[in-house]
C-alpha cells in the first residue's frame, strides 16, 4: 500500500515535470523537492475535488462531462499554483493545458507500469 502510493507520487511528479516542460505559460521553479511538493498538492486537490464532484449531478453528454472535468482540473491546478511559489501559471487556459498534459503523462506512465510489472502499480 505504501509502496504503491510512493510509486504513484513519483509518477505524478514525473508527469508534472514533463507537463511543465511542454506547456508554454507554465513555469516549475526549483528542483526535485519543488516538483514533489507540487505533485503532492495536485494529488491532494484532485482527491478533494473528486469527493466534492460526487455530490454534484453529472451532465448528460459525454462531451459536456469531459469539458467540465477538464475545467475543474484546470481550476485545481490554478489553485495549487496560488499556494506554492514553485509553480507559476500565467493564464487559466495554461492551467487547463497543464492539467490535460499531466493527465496524459500519468495515464501513459500507468500503462507503461502495467506492461512492465504485469499489473497496475498505480
Amino acid at each position: 500500500m505504501l509502496l504503491s502510493m510512493l510509486i504513484r507520487w513519483a509518477l505524478l511528479t514525473l508527469a508534472v515535470v514533463l507537463a511543465a516542460w511542454t506547456v508554454p505559460g507554465v513555469d516549475l521553479r526549483g528542483g526535485p523537492l519543488t516538483a514533489l511538493w507540487v505533485a503532492l498538492l495536485i494529488g491532494v486537490v484532485n482527491v478533494l475535488t473528486q469527493l466534492l464532484l460526487r455530490a454534484v449531478p453529472k451532465p448528460g453528454g459525454l462531451l459536456l462531462l469531459a469539458v467540465l472535468t477538464l475545467g475543474v482540473n484546470g481550476l485545481a491546478v490554478w489553485i495549487v499554483s496560488a499556494f506554492t511559489s514553485g509553480l507559476h501559471i500565467e493564464r487559466f487556459l495554461d492551467a487547463v493545458s497543464f492539467a490535460l498534459m499531466v493527465t496524459v503523462f500519468s495515464v501513459a506512465f500507468g500503462h507503461l507500469g502495467e506492461r512492465t510489472w504485469g499489473r497496475d502499480p498505480v
